[in-house]
């Protein structure tokens, strides 16, 4: 079985309305429907660019204030993967939750309406020093109708104790949103991301946002591309790249994920990393916290 997966490399440009915010989703949702996939992939962060419509401040007031556009974000993701029938990952939003803590929530959005989220949980610095969001604590994996999927939000895909944790519970595609500003940031997600196809033998797709965002002194982006890998065995390319966009380009990146030959990956390759853990010396104990 394959599907095919956009990942978006997302232009973040100066708005002065909802509307346009919306219409440049839309556009770039148009523009990796070409490509006819089953899953469209928004980076992390992306839309941070709703600050141009706040008022200027604190960045720490900016960022929380995003969250007055929540219910606009979701219905707009909905209304667009209803209306064409494809799932979407809608990036990451800066959302408060029913607790009052203020988290970074990744949202995949299905064809019948509804939606489910994972929040981040491995914060960066600046996410933990600068703006006090709160992380999340526990992993989730999705069902859908090709496969079960996770979300681990950029830092996440560093920790590999949870991409092994999702792949053991059955993920076999992890969904990675991603902001970086600097290419040492860039190559350290991207490395990492390809470390987790690998190991896992699953398949991890990642994405971007590009510019820069005047708004926020410490929190621009200037750098990234999106990624689209599996494992590096004789069932795929040498190296494990499906697809790769172009560094600083905005564009969309879609590459086909071959089900059916990461199954025949992990029952027969040469370098069978999933199964030849050695659980009986050494294993990953994981606490939900509440």
């Amino acid at each position: 079985m394959e599907l095919n997966v956009s990942a978006v490399q997302y232009y973040i440009r100066g708005i002065k309305s909802e509307d346009e915010f919306a219409s440049q989703v839309e556009q770039v949702t148009n523009q990796a429907l070409q490509d006819k996939p089953d899953f469209i992939v928004f980076p992390e962060f992306f839309t941070t660019q709703l600050a141009c419509l706040v008022p200027a401040g604190v960045e720490y007031d900016m960022v929380r204030d995003l969250d007055r556009y929540t219910g606009m974000y979701i219905d707009l993701f909905r209304r667009l993967s209803s209306k064409h029938k494809v799932h979407i990952v809608g990036g990451s939003h800066v959302v408060k939750d029913g607790e009052g803590r203020f988290v970074n929530r990744g949202y995949l959005f299905y064809p019948d309406g509804t939606h489910v989220y994972q929040d981040k949980i491995h914060l960066t610095q600046f996410e933990k020093n600068m703006f006090d969001l709160d992380a999340g604590s526990r992993l989730k994996v999705f069902d859908t109708e090709w496969a079960k999927v996770a979300l681990l939000i950029c830092y996440d895909i560093e920790f590999p104790e949870l991409s092994r944790k999702a792949a053991e519970e059955g993920a076999e595609i992890i969904f990675c949103p991603s902001w970086t500003e600097t290419m040492h940031g860039v190559f350290r997600v991207d490395q990492c991301a390809r470390a987790r196809a690998i190991e896992n033998q699953m398949f991890v797709v990642k994405t971007s946002t590009l510019s820069d965002l005047p708004q926020f002194d410490s929190f621009s982006t200037n750098a990234g591309y999106a990624g689209i890998y599996s494992p590096c065995d004789p069932f795929f390319t040498e190296d494990g790249v499906i697809a790769k966009g172009v560094n600083g380009q905005e564009m969309v990146v879609t590459g086909t994920l071959d089900l059916g030959s990461l199954k025949r990956s992990r029952k027969y390759s040469p370098a069978p990393l999933f199964n030849d853990v050695r659980q009986d010396l050494y294993s990953v104990q994981f606490t939900e916290l509440v």
